[in-house]
């Protein structure tokens, strides 16, 4: 059973037209989830990479234009040596994950399905098992046609923005979906807030240190 499936709980008798209608519509939302927050990771790790990449700059050129302590210096190149770890670790995350490219296909994917689902809702009403044979053939070749799936943090997601969907989620569930989605939104911004204070104190750490010279 698939990922956008689990979980879920029968509060109603439904029709197999609803529940195929359900499907369609909580599988597009996830994909669209999925493909926003791809795009905004691949936009995160250039980010770290681009900062990272001034940083090594940056106190590469330092020590020409201030003389520095040997002891300070071996600590200009430690962290330099730090930060092009950082530089080598996000620019092959970047480079394997593919981002740009997944969030492109989950979101062709949800506007497939979502067609799909459109045209379902046309016929919900009158629709014969054989027609939603139809459909379901249809719908399978969309999710073979697109070889990625949704993560379970984008179904996550989904279910605590269709509260009425989900009415058994209690609030420590949904606190607990929030602290996941808060820890993979803000992660890159924690490393970019790290290394930009470690950049500065180092900055001010040898200023300090040559100012009475």
């Amino acid at each position: 059973m698939r990922k956008e499936m689990s979980g879920q709980t029968a509060t109603t008798k439904e029709t197999p037209t609803d529940e195929l209608l359900k499907m369609l519509k909580v599988t597009a939302g996830c994909r669209f989830i999925a493909a926003k927050r791809l795009a905004n990771h691949d936009k995160k790790l250039t980010r770290v990479t681009a900062l990272a990449s001034s940083y090594v700059i940056g106190l590469t050129i330092l020590p020409y234009f201030m003389k520095l302590s040997m002891q300070i210096a071996d600590l200009y190149n430690l962290v330099t040596v730090g930060l092009s770890i950082v530089i080598l670790v996000s620019s092959l995350l970047q480079y394997s994950n593919g981002d740009v490219v997944n969030a492109e296909q989950h979101h062709r994917s949800a506007l497939e399905i979502n067609e799909l689902r459109r045209l379902l809702m046309l016929k919900a009403e009158t629709a014969k098992e054989k027609e939603l044979e139809d459909f379901t053939d249809r719908y399978n070749p969309v999710l073979q046609k697109y070889s990625i799936n949704h993560d379970d943090i984008d179904f996550q997601q989904y279910k605590l923005e269709r509260p009425e969907m989900y009415p058994w989620l209690d609030w420590k569930q949904r606190f607990a979906i929030r602290l996941l989605l808060a820890w993979d939104k803000h992660l890159a911004t924690i490393v970019l807030f790290f290394m930009t204070v470690c950049f500065l104190g180092l900055i001010l750490y040898g200023i300090s240190q040559v100012a009475p010279h």
